[in-house]
C-alpha cells in the first residue's frame, strides 16, 4: 500500500538558540505553509532521540516531513517555498539559516514500497521511528533493493511484531539517489525493544546477510531514531 510523497527538511540549530528557533518555526513559519500551501495534507516535526548526556546534543537532528495530497504535488516542490504569500516568513528563515542553522537540506521523496502492516492513524501521526537512510552504487543499486523489500525487510517486521509499520522511499531529482526506510513503533520505549530485537540471537543470519550485502553495494548510510515533536493537523 503506497502512501503520498513527502518533502523531508533536514537541520541542525546550537543548543541555545533552539527555544528561540523553534518557537518561530513552529508557531509562524510551519503554520504559514500549511495555510498557504494546499498540496501539503500534513506537517509533521521530530527531533532526535536518545541525545541527552553526549556530544551528539550539540549537533542534534531535526526533520520536518511535509505530507503532499497526490504525485502530482512533486512537480511544484520545486517553488513550493518561492511563493509571494511566504516572502516574509522565507527571509526570516533564511536569517535563520545564515547565522545559526547548519547542515540544512530539503529533499524530495516518492514512496517505493510499504509493508502490509499499517497503523490505523496513518503515516506520520506522532509515532517515533527508527529512519534507516543509504546511498548505493549505481550499479548494484537494483540488485540490492530488490533482495531488500522482498526477502529482508518482510522476515525483519515478522521477526519484530512491535514496529507499527514500515515503508520505504527514494529522492527525486537528487543525485545520488537517496533511500529512506521508516521503521516505526508505537512509544519510545517500544522502539528501545524493537532496537533490541533486531539483534535477538535468531537473526545473526539475517543480520550477516544484509551486512555482506549493503556493505559492497552502499556508498553511505546513517540510522537514527526520532520523537515527534509537533504535528499539524490532528
Amino acid at each position: 500500500m503506497n502512501s503520498n510523497p513527502i518533502i523531508v527538511v533536514s537541520l541542525s540549530v546550537p543548543p541555545e538558540k533552539e527555544a528561540e528557533f523553534n518557537a518561530f518555526y513552529q508557531h509562524t513559519f510551519l503554520s504559514v505553509m500549511l495555510r498557504d500551501c494546499p498540496e501539503i495534507l500534513s506537517i509533521r516535526r521530530y527531533e532526535e532521540l536518545g541525545t541527552s548526556g553526549t556530544l551528539r546534543w550539540h549537533d542534534k537532528k531535526f526533520l520536518t516531513i511535509y505530507e503532499l495530497d497526490t504525485d502530482k504535488a512533486i512537480d511544484s516542490t520545486k517553488d513550493l517555498f518561492d511563493r509571494p504569500e511566504l516572502t516574509d516568513v522565507m527571509r526570516e528563515f533564511e536569517q535563520w539559516k545564515s547565522n545559526h542553522l547548519r547542515a540544512v537540506s530539503r529533499v524530495t521523496y516518492k514512496n517505493t514500497w510499504s509493508h502490509p502492516r499499517v497503523a490505523p492513524e496513518g503515516p506520520f501521526a506522532a509515532r517515533p521511528f527508527l529512519l534507516f537512510s543509504a546511498e548505493m552504487k549505481p550499479e548494484l543499486e537494483t540488485e540490492f533493493m530488490d533482495w531488500y523489500e522482498n526477502s529482508y525487510l518482510p522476515v525483519q517486521v515478522a521477526d519484530i511484531p512491535l514496529w507499527s509499520a514500515c515503508r520505504r522511499y527514494v529522492s527525486v531529482e537528487q543525485e545520488p539517489r537517496r533511500h529512506l526506510t521508516f521503521f516505526e513503533s508505537t512509544d519510545e520505549y517500544t522502539l528501545g525493544r524493537c532496537m533490541q530485537d533486531l539483534r535477538a540471537p535468531h537473526r545473526i543470519h539475517a543480520n550477516y546477510e544484509w551486512h555482506r550485502r549493503f556493505e559492497k553495494s552502499s556508498t553511505w548510510h546513517d540510522a537514527t531514531n526520532f520523537r515527534c515533536i509537533y504535528r499539524r493537523p490532528g
